[in-house]
Parts: C-alpha cells; structure tokens; sequence
C-alpha cells in the first residue's frame, strides 16, 4: 500500500502489483476462507487488506468463495464466463491481446465490481446480500481512500498490468486447462477433483509464487484447511482417488502453463495424462 498511495509512480505501482498478486492475493484468499485464524474478525481483516489495493474485498468472497469454488468450471462459475468468448478469436488475436487480458482481468475483479455489487446486486448470477460482510461501509472506505489518495490512472493501469502477468495464469492454470468437461459428475466431491488440477506439488518456488495454490484439488474439497497441510493430504486424495477409479492430475508446472497455453491461443484442452 505504501508503494501505491505514497510513491505513485508508475514503477512504484507496478511493483505494488507484483505484490499483490502474490502476497496480497494469498492474505486475501486464505482470509476469505477462514485459514488465517480461529477468529472470524482477524479473517475479515485478513481479507479486507489483503484485497484493498484491487477492490472491495467482498467482491471476492462472491466471486470465489460463492460463485467458483461451488460451481468450479460451471455455468454458474464466473470465471469462465468470458471464456466462450475468448474461443471464438482467433489464436494471434488471443496472443496480442495478452497485455489487455492482463490489465483487465485485475479491473474486473476491482472497479468493476462495485457494479455488482451496487447496481446489478448480484456477482455471476448469485444474489448480493447487503446485510452481509459490512459491504456497504467497506465500499465507502475504499472509494474514498482510492479517489482521494489513489495515484494517477495510469498507475493504476501499470498496477493492474503487472498483478495480471501473474494473478491471471496462476489463478486460472489449476482449472481453465480442463474446461469445458462435458462429464456429468455423480457428486460434488467427483466434480471437484474433475475439475481441478494439481501443478508442480513439490515446488516451493511455484507454492509462493502461485499463492499457496499448487494444490487445487485438496482445496477444493477441503477450503477451509490451511495451505500449508495440503502436501500431506494430496498423499491420501491420491491414494482414495486411485482406490475408486477416479482420476487425480498432478502434473508438471511446464506441462500445466504449456496446456493453458494451448488452452488459450488454441480454444481447446489438450490431454494431461
């Protein structure tokens, strides 16, 4: 925050956005599924600040806690909602319009939201409940913090640019790579592993850079466990996966980026096994 209210300069700012979309992410994301602490008040905190420098911090609980980690990669997920559109550009269109991606992928999941939140009052289609999260006040403080002490505008854009370059493949690479699945799951906890992906699951560096999210599959079905206890439990997902049939990725981090690259430039999947 220092970096973007204080310094403003455009490199200050792109820097702050490195950091967003690594540790600010992380703090964002772990608080809005309850890891941080027992205390409810010390996870909204966790998810108010961690989330501050983008947007309004329950626009990410709508968006991830309600939306995708219910619907993972269905019509009711929204983040795949612009996915459809995406198939229908051709591929050197797609690779050009990488930065654009970038910058507003970040805008999306900030500014824009207030949208949502205010105007349409529902984020993907799911109902937002103003009596929820102190969302009201909270959309007050962050306007006026960032109108009055924000940077210039293209501060902000070298700030969304840069959480983008790394927010956006690392968000979407556990999951983008395996949609759209035509499979019908028998059950929640089926359609999660389905739909999920576990990328270079002994790499520290890709752990922190990727924000605790190397493991997807074991946090998807279990989001309320800590991060850091997933190296032992993908053990056993594993284990009871191959014991029933049902099919556990856990692949590369070049295979992983390779088959969203593909994903992306090509509109389709590319097999993983």
């Amino acid at each position: 925050m220092y970096l973007m209210f204080f310094v403003q300069t455009p490199l200050a700012c792109a820097a702050a956005g490195c950091i967003m979309a690594t540790v600010g992410t992380r703090l964002a994301h772990e608080g809005g599924h309850y890891q941080v602490s027992h205390k409810e008040w010390v996870n909204r905190l966790a998810l108010f600040l961690g989330y501050f420098p983008t947007g309004p911090s329950m626009a990410w609980h709508y968006r991830h806690v309600i939306s995708h980690h219910a619907h993972t990669n269905q019509e009711e997920d929204v983040d795949v909602q612009y996915i459809w559109m995406a198939d229908m550009l051709p591929g050197w269109f797609k690779v050009l319009s990488i930065p654009v991606v970038a910058a507003g992928a970040l805008f999306e999941i900030g500014p824009k939201q207030l949208l949502d939140l205010l105007v349409l009052r529902h984020v993907g289609g799911h109902r937002v409940d103003w009596r929820i999260g102190q969302i009201l006040p909270e959309i007050a403080v962050w306007l006026f913090v960032h109108l009055y002490f924000g940077p210039p505008l293209l501060s902000y854009v070298c700030f969304w640019f840069a959480a983008g370059l790394i927010f956006v493949p690392c968000s979407q690479v556990a999951h983008a790579i395996l949609f759209p699945d035509a499979q019908q799951h028998k059950s929640w906890a089926k359609m999660q592993i389905a739909e999920s992906c576990d990328f270079a699951s002994d790499s520290n560096f890709w752990y922190h850079m990727a924000f605790g999210l190397t493991t997807q599959i074991e946090h998807h079905l279990f989001p309320g466990i800590g991060h850091h206890c997933y190296d032992r439990i993908r053990l056993l997902t594993r284990e009871v996966c191959q014991k029933h049939g049902v099919q556990h990725f856990d692949v590369s981090a070049q295979k992983a980026f390779g088959a969203l690259w593909s994903r992306w430039v090509l509109g389709h999947t590319v097999p993983l096994a």
